[in-house]
C-alpha cells in the first residue's frame, strides 16, 4: 500500500473555500484544544484541523468499478450533509485516500463549538459501504479493515503536498495511463468532461 506520508507530489491548489482559515500549524495551547480517543491507534483531533486518512480493503480485496463508484459516493455524501469539507478522495483497487476537514456538530451549552469526529465520520462512510457492498455482492464478511491511518496536516504547504499526492495517485501507482482519466477521483473543482481538473494538472507536474 501506497503510505500517505510518502514525500511524493507537487505543487497544487486545493481551491479552498477556506483557505484562509488557520490551518492545523502549531501545537495548540491548551490539552482542552486536543481530544484523544485510544483505540488501537492512537489519535489526536482538534478544531478546525485537516486530515489525510487512509484505509484499505479487508485483505486487500480487490473492490470492483461498481463498489468504487458505492465508495466515492459515500464520501461525498458526508461532505454534501456538512459534515466535513471533503477536498480530495481517490478510491483505489483496495484502498482509499481522503483530504478532510470536520466541521461543526453541534453547540454545548456554553456556546463551544462541538466537530464531527474522526471516528464518526470514518464509521459512517465504512458501515455504509460495507452494508451496499455485502448486498452487491450476495456473501457476508468484512469489507474494510478495522483501522484506519489518519495524519494531521501541519502547514499550507503539507496540505498542497498531500492534496497533490492524492490527485496523482492513480497515474504514479501506474494503474491508469498518463492521458487516460481515473472515474473514482473526486475534487472540488471539476472540468466540463467531469473529470478532475486539478488531478490533470497535478500529474503534469513533476515529483518532489
Amino acid at each position: 500500500m501506497d503510505e500517505i506520508t510518502k514525500k511524493e507530489a507537487a505543487e497544487a491548489s486545493p481551491g479552498s473555500a477556506r483557505a484562509s482559515r488557520a490551518l492545523s500549524g502549531a501545537s495548540p495551547e491548551s490539552p482542552e484544544e486536543v481530544r484523544y480517543s485510544k483505540r488501537r491507534l492512537p489519535h489526536f483531533e482538534r478544531p478546525w484541523a485537516k486530515y489525510a486518512i487512509a484505509f484499505s480493503a479487508y485483505q486487500r480485496r480487490v473492490l470492483t468499478p461498481e463498489e468504487r463508484t458505492i465508495v466515492l459516493r459515500s464520501t461525498c455524501y458526508g461532505h454534501e450533509k456538512l459534515q466535513y469539507e471533503l477536498y480530495v478522495a481517490c478510491v483505489m483497487p483496495d484502498h482509499v485516500h481522503l483530504l478532510l476537514e470536520p466541521q461543526i456538530k453541534d453547540r454545548s451549552e456554553n456556546g463551544e463549538s462541538i466537530f464531527w469526529p474522526l471516528a464518526e465520520i470514518l464509521h459512517g462512510i465504512k458501515s455504509s459501504t460495507a452494508h451496499r457492498i455485502a448486498k452487491l455482492r450476495g456473501e457476508p464478511g468484512s469489507v474494510w479493515d478495522k483501522e484506519s491511518f489518519d495524519r494531521l496536516i501541519r502547514s499550507e504547504s503539507d496540505l498542497e503536498e498531500k492534496f497533490s499526492y492524492i490527485c496523482r495517485n492513480p497515474w504514479d501507482s501506474g494503474l491508469v495511463d498518463a492521458n487516460a482519466d481515473y472515474p473514482w477521483l473526486w475534487t472540488q473543482e471539476m472540468s466540463s468532461a467531469g473529470a478532475p481538473k486539478t488531478a490533470r494538472e497535478a500529474r503534469a507536474l513533476p515529483n518532489l
